[in-house]
This record gives structure tokens, sequence and C-alpha cells, in this order.
């Protein structure tokens, strides 16, 4: 008997469907060994070395796995083709080696859990890669370091409870950036004038933009220019000048990678990060697709051989190129999978996947379509470009284009309509508008449009991960865990699917920009990502690479801890109130409570002033209403320990406090009278009736957003 180890029971069942009677399959349920939660666990002192414990949850596992091996003769690990499963594995085996006796252990790599791929690892049987467990020992010391030493500084500082990170202290520099822009961002005026055209036999009009005159482009920045043009026009004339068709090709997009899945997830379904790989691991560990944490967009000649019989079989030859498609991973650090992630089997097609619903189904249909799409032929559009001039030498352009040929598109519709989707596209050819060169036109009607230059947008999921990506920030297996560790940590909140920064975000940032750049320099943190391939590669020693960083990051640390002041750091910008006590100029300051208003003379001045929840002082005529224990007070809100409450302008004459219940602007869905607001618990926030305890609805899901769509937790 074989005992073989997994890291999940899902996977296990899998495996052991797949496996003779001869194996026995067990899951560790993840780590079984890792960093304590408290304390440091590096010994800096003797080359970095990693303090590893077991964690109470995997104590249980890990007796039954010592009774298990007692009865095998081989045990053989099977944890996941990248460098966390290859420390899984290690941890494992060191945890499991007799102290008498000798046991055989083996190491198993696939990357889909199908028979024929498991029949080929388990026939090849290896060793664990020791540079693969170095370059995770090295991220996971770097992480620690860095987390450890620097957020108590943090917590001197700034507040108790923040934290920083290598790769979650960028994310949040990206977003406080980005946050600035928008800030910074001044609207532009601008106006577009757009005519519908048609000639004297009725043919279908056409709508036209107005571009340039007299061969100059027009550029309007006012409503009074925009009637003017617009009054000009209405007394013109028109041709047609140039009628320009040309054929315009749309490839395929490549297969998906980890990162282009999870912005896929985000575009598509709404999906955060964390949703979508929860997906895809449901999905791998089925065996329903490959391993889902890649940066390679290579495929396997024999799977490229399988989509083309399947699609010359589908939709015929003519969707075919002549040879199979090769993609060419751009970045230069590729690693961890030696395959995209696409589907096991196009036999499990959509409809007839059973044993898959909710998120798993969604985000296998993503997969199963962009696996048979990238390996089709070129999309084919024909574009047709009118312009159009007039007597007074204004030029109006419009811009058209049908499919011509679907090609890949094909993919993405059902099979059973083709014959209706062919009727559709030949009366689309029929009804395109056919004009000639030199025909007059008659213009129909003018619509000037208003418009406003906009600020660069929020980040999201999708747009996040791709601009980390591009500075070389994170790996596949990061960068879920990054966008749901800046949401925990405090660090930035969600509005809809977009990430804004919290008023801490901008105080830690600029600390860290400021005073320890090194941690959240974008190509420095590249270099180093850079630097743990190079160990994975088995090019470059950990150890010298972790003590390269960590000697001047420590000094550092010292020599900061000594010279930074709690007041100067906590600086959120100045205010345009003068103190009331000194005459100095006030400054937005960040407290253990949230914002507040402080001297910049402080600590000769030591005038403050809370903030309200609009960023307005309490001292502000914001109606709370007025205090129903005394005559002349009034209710302002004020942050606590515990939160926000309601208390009396009269403190401490008056101690009148009540809780704060943040509505929402929804209606209760049980007595319809109520309206909804926000609560706190003991262990998360959540959602209740304004009318409790005559109403009591509550929920953990915001009811302003689609049943699974966003988690309270990333709202309140």
């Amino acid at each position: 008997m074989k005992l073989v180890i997994v890291e999940s029971p899902t996977k296990a069942k899998t495996l052991s469907q797949i496996l003779s009677k001869d194996y026995s399959v067990k899951a560790s349920m993840g780590h079984i060994r890792d960093l304590p939660k408290s304390g440091l666990g590096v010994d800096v002192e003797h080359d970095f070395a990693p303090e590893y414990v077991v964690s109470p949850k995997a104590k249980k596992v890990l007796t039954e796995l010592k009774k298990d091996i007692k009865d095998v003769d081989e045990v053989i690990l099977a944890t996941d083709p990248d460098r966390e499963g290859e420390a899984i594995s290690w941890h494992l085996k060191e945890l499991l080696k007799p102290k008498k006796g000798k046991l055989a252990f083996g190491r198993v790599v696939f990357h889909e859990l199908t028979k024929d791929a498991i029949e080929e690892a388990f026939g090849h049987l290896g060793e664990i890669d020791q540079h693969l467990v170095d370059a995770q020992q090295a991220r996971r010391v770097l992480d620690r370091l860095v987390g450890y030493k620097l957020s108590p500084l943090l917590w001197k500082k700034v507040m108790f409870g923040l934290s920083a990170g290598r790769v979650q202290s960028v994310a949040v520099r990206l977003v406080v950036e980005r946050e600035r822009e928008r800030q910074a961002f001044k609207a532009d005026e601008y106006w577009s004038i757009d005519g519908d055209f048609c000639d004297s036999k009725k043919k279908r009009p056409f709508e036209a933009g107005l571009v340039s005159k007299n061969d100059k482009e027009i550029v309007i920045t006012n409503e009074k220019d925009s009637k003017k043009i617009t009054t000009d026009l209405e007394s013109d004339t028109f041709k047609i000048l140039l009628v320009k068709k040309t054929e315009r090709k749309k490839a395929p997009y490549a297969p998906y990678k980890t990162s282009t899945l999870q912005q896929a997830g985000a575009n598509v379904f709404g999906f955060n990060a964390k949703r979508t790989m929860k997906a895809a691991q449901g999905l791998f560990e089925k065996g329903y697709i490959t391993y889902h944490r890649t940066d390679s967009l290579n495929l396997s000649p024999q799977f490229i051989g399988t989509v083309r019989s399947f699609v010359e079989k589908e939709w015929g030859s003519k969707f075919l190129p002549e040879k199979g498609i090769f993609y060419k991973t751009k970045s230069a650090n590729a690693q961890e999978a030696h395959e995209a992630i696409r589907v096991t089997s196009l036999s499990r097609r959509l409809g007839k996947t059973a044993g898959l619903a909710g998120d798993e189904l969604k985000v296998y249909s993503m997969i199963w379509k962009r696996s048979i799409e990238c390996q089709m032929e070129d999309a084919i559009y024909d574009q047709t470009t009118i312009s159009v001039t007039s007597e007074k030498g204004y030029l109006l352009r419009a811009t058209g284009s049908i499919v011509k040929f679907e090609g890949w598109l094909v993919a993405g519709t059902s099979v059973k309509n083709k014959e209706e989707q062919a009727e559709e596209q030949e009366e689309a050819l029929k009804t395109m508008p056919d004009y000639a060169e030199g025909e007059s036109v008659k213009l129909l009607t003018l619509d000037p449009q208003q418009h406003f230059t906009q600020p660069p947008a929020r980040y999201s999921d999708a747009t996040l991960i791709k601009k980390m990506e591009e500075l070389g920030v994170g790996r596949p297996s990061t960068y879920a865990p990054t966008l749901s560790t800046i949401q925990d940590r405090g660090y930035v909140i969600r509005e809809g699917r977009y990430f804004v920064p919290k008023d801490v975000a901008y105080v830690v940032n600029d600390l860290l920009v400021e005073h320890f750049s090194e941690v959240v320099d974008y190509n420095f943190t590249a270099q180093m990502e850079e630097e743990l391939d190079e160990i994975a590669e088995g090019t470059k020693e950990w150890v010298p690479v972790i003590r390269e960083f960590y000697t001047p990051f420590a000094k550092d640390l010292k020599l900061k801890d000594k010279e930074l002041n709690k007041h100067d750091v906590t600086n959120l910008g100045k205010s345009e109130e003068k103190c009331p006590k000194c005459g100095k100029p006030l400054l937005f300051k960040l407290g253990k409570y949230g914002k507040f208003l402080s001297c910049s003379d402080y600590p000769e001045c030591d005038y403050a002033r809370p903030l309200d929840n609009n960023g307005g002082t309490t001292e502000d005529n914001v109606d709370y209403g007025k205090c129903p224990n005394c005559e002349d007070g009034k209710l302002v809100l004020k942050q606590g320990r515990f939160g926000k409450f309601l208390a009396c302008s009269n403190y401490p004459k008056c101690k009148t406090a009540k809780p704060f219940l943040e509505k929402i602007g929804v209606k209760c869905p049980k007595c319809e009278e109520g309206e909804v607001v926000v609560k706190k618990s003991k262990w998360k926030v959540f959602y209740g009736c304004s009318r409790y305890p005559d109403c009591d609805w509550k929920s953990w899901k915001n009811p302003k957003f689609e049943e699974g769509k966003e988690e309270v937790s990333s709202i309140a």
C-alpha cells in the first residue's frame, strides 16, 4: 500500500477515483507547518533560519498521517505544482520522516487531474525541488521581516493595529496615487456635433460626427462656439467626399493565465479576485481545468490537436487556421506551471457539466470558450468609412462595421442558432447604407452635445491586478490574497467595484514613501520578485538575498524610530481654518478615533477638534436632532473606540449618548416601514431594521446589492 498526500479533501476524492486500490489518498488540509502567528519566527542572527511550528488545527491531521504511514511502503507527495505546493511537500516529509528505520518518499507533479496525466505523473516519481522550497521560504521570511518589523513602528507613530507588507503596501500606494490624481484633476469642457444625413432616394440615414473645417481640426470648448457652428451647418449643403471600404481582422484572445482569468471574472461577472480563484480552485480539484495558478500562455500540442478536431467537427474547417496557434508569454519571469488555464476535456460542454453550479459553472463557461476560441480563425469585419464634406469646408465622418466572417466569435454563440444568426447577418448586410462618392446628401438633424473630460478611473480588481502585473509586483498566487488583505486591514473600501483609500491609507503610504521608499518602490519590488525567481531556478542562494535587503532595512528602522514624530506623520493636509486659540493654520490629522483638526503649532498649542462623518467638524450645523435630556443641546456625531455614536453638544455637562445607526437608503424588506441601518455585532458588521425590536429583520448581506455579489465586510 502507498500513501498519497494532497492538500484538500476534494482533490483527494478526485484522485482516489483515478488511482487503483493500491493507493490510499489523504489530505493535509493545506499548510501543516508555518511561521508562528505571534512573534517574528525568524532567527536574524543565524542566517534568517525560519522557526516553524505546527498549527493547532494541523496537529490532529499530522497525528492521523503519522498513524497512516505505519502501514505503507511509500509516501507520495502530490501537492500543487508551484512553490507553495513544493513547500507543503517538504514540510510533510520533514515531519513524517521516521526517527528509526527508513520510509521511501516520492514527489509527483501534475497539472491536471485526468487519468492520462495522473498515470504519466505516477509513472515518473521525482524528488522535492529544493530550489522551489528555498524560493517559497525566502518569500515567507522576507514578508515576515517587513510585516513584523515595520508594523510596530506604524503602531507607535500612527495608530495601533496597522500593518505593512511588501506587496500589500505597493497595492495601497497604487490606489492612493490614483485617488490623488482624481482629486487633482480639473475637468475641461468640450462639445461634439453629430448630424444625421440621407439622400433624396431615402436610403437608410447615417450619423456622422464633425471633424474639421478647411482641413483644420475643430475643437469646441464652449456652448457659444457650438451654437455658432451649428447655425453655420444648418444653412450649408453637403455631399459624399469619400466612401472607403476596408477589411478588418480581430484575432482571438490568448488562453487564460491567472491574472487574465481574474480580470475576466471581474469584468464579466463582477467577481472579486478571491471569488474567481475560489471557483477555479474547485474546478481544478474536480478535474475540470488545468492548474489555475500560472502566468504561462503555453498549450500542449496534444490539446491543440484536440481543439482543432473539435472545431472542424462543430463549425467546419474554414474556422481553423492552417496551423495550431502557439502564444508567447510576454512576462520574462513566467513560472509556476507549464500550461495556461484550459479545460481538461472538451466533452464537458456548457449545459452538460454535471456537478457544477453557481460560481464554478460561470468561471468554467469562460475557460471552456476561451480554450476553444484561442485556436480559431480571426473574425473578419467589413468596415465602411463615409466622409461628408460641405460647401463651407466642413468635414464630417461616419464609421461602421459588420461581421463578415465570425471566426472565433462563433464559439461564444449557441450552435443551435446558427441558421438564425446567418439570417440576421444577411439582413444586416442588406441594410448597410450604400452611398457613392460625389452624391448629394441632406442634413436631417444636428445634435450638439456637451461633454467634460473625465478623471482617471479608480482601480477595480481587474485593473489593479493588470497594473500590478505590468509593474512586475506579485505573482499569480499573490494577486487575490493581496487585494483581500488591503481591504481586511482597513486601508481601502469598495464603492461598487472600485477601490477607494481610507484616511489611514494616505498617512501610512506617505510615511512609507518618504522614509522606507525601498518597501513601496515599484522597481525595487519587481526586482525582488525577479530575485525570488532566480532562487527558484537555482541561480541564487536565498540567504544572501534576504541579508542584502535586511541589513540596511534594520538600520533604517532604528533610525526612523528615533526621528519620527507622531504629530508630523499623521498629517492629512491643511485646513482653510485658523486656530481659534493662537491663529496658526489648522491641520487635518488622523487619530485613534478617526480624522480631527489640530493646531499646526502643536505641542505649543494643544487646540484640537473632532470631525463628523461627513468630514465637517462637530461644531458645524449638521442636524442630528435635539438632545432629549437638555434644553439647549443638540446631538452631534462622534467617534469612539467602539464606533460612531451621537452625543450631546453640551458634554460634559450633559452626558447623553446613543448609538449612531447609518442608513443606506433602503426600506426594510420585511416590514416595509423601517429603514435598513448598519449595525455591528461582536463578530461582524450586519444590517438590521431601524424599528427593532418591533421588527427583527437582519441580514449579513447588503440589500442594495444582488445576493452574493458584495460581501458585507467590504462595504461597511
